[in-house]
């Protein structure tokens, strides 16, 4: 079975590295995988305090804290998954210019495993929802079973944008320097911690197809409304993240023979 380009023993390689990235990412801590566990759950409590205390926010339609907790982690987690997984995925060639030099192996599946650790804290937010729900005595819905589609559609995005990055950070160093900032703004630009109906109207409408927003009410429609995604929706990640991973695997196919004069 081949698949863009990639077969069986390549999936097997994506595995393997995935488990060498996460256990080299917290070697020598001391506390190891917990802190996949503790890093998310720290920024996820600050935002949570700030904007159910400090500015204290409330669901439409829905009393009580808890239920505004659940959709701004249900938006956040998911945002979470974006840019630690872009943030690894761009560094990801750079980081591992021994292994690329030296070793026979299709070094485009290191933005796709920077693009896989950023799961982590979108399923640390995922567990602290089920535990929202069950103290609020929430009933799961039948459509959370649609969350791995989201899941797999934003993983996919992810990974071509980290294609792109990874390649261009090669010969461009102050790429991976400048996404940081470049996050943060888009964070703030995205409907993520206010409803898409707090912009005006000519905004809102311009943001409904902001791919990052996109990602986050694919989790936050079954996980709040208990339905599924519109339609259009699901069409609309499919094609652009189909696109996106197709282009950026196309440039860093392009680009990485020139990899080992600037690594």
């Amino acid at each position: 079975m081949n698949i863009a380009g990639f077969d069986r023993r390549d999936f097997g390689m994506l595995l393997s590295l995935f488990k060498l990235t996460v256990a080299d990412r917290y070697l020598g801590s001391g506390l190891g995988l917990i802190w996949a566990v503790l890093s998310p759950l720290f920024l996820m409590g600050i935002f949570t305090f700030v904007f159910t205390f400090v500015f204290p926010g409330r669901l439409p339609g829905r009393e009580g804290a808890i239920p505004y907790v659940v959709w701004l982690l249900s938006g956040y987690g998911p945002w979470l998954a974006i840019s630690e997984g872009l943030s690894a995925s761009t560094t990801s060639v750079v980081g591992n210019a021994g292994i690329v030099k030296n070793v026979a192996f299709k070094s485009e599946l290191l933005p796709v495993v920077g693009a896989l650790t950023g799961l982590f804290p979108l399923l640390v937010s995922l567990a602290v929802i089920v535990v929202l729900f069950a103290v609020s005595g929430e009933t799961p819905n039948p459509v959370l079973l649609f969350l791995p589609v989201s899941l797999f559609l934003g993983t996919l995005f992810v990974s071509g944008l980290g294609l792109f990055l990874a390649a261009l950070n090669v010969f461009v160093r102050d790429t991976a320097l400048a996404l940081p900032n470049v996050l943060t703004l888009l964070l703030f630009a995205s409907p993520i911690f206010y409803p898409l109906s707090a912009y005006p109207a000519g905004i809102a409408k311009l943001l409904q197809f902001n791919p990052f927003y996109v990602i986050a009410a694919m989790f936050r429609a079954p996980i709040i409304d208990g339905a599924l995604p519109p339609l259009w929706m699901f069409i609309y990640l499919a094609v652009v993240s189909t696109a996106v991973f197709a282009g950026g695997l196309m440039w860093f196919r392009r680009l990485k023979s020139f990899f080992d004069a600037r690594l």
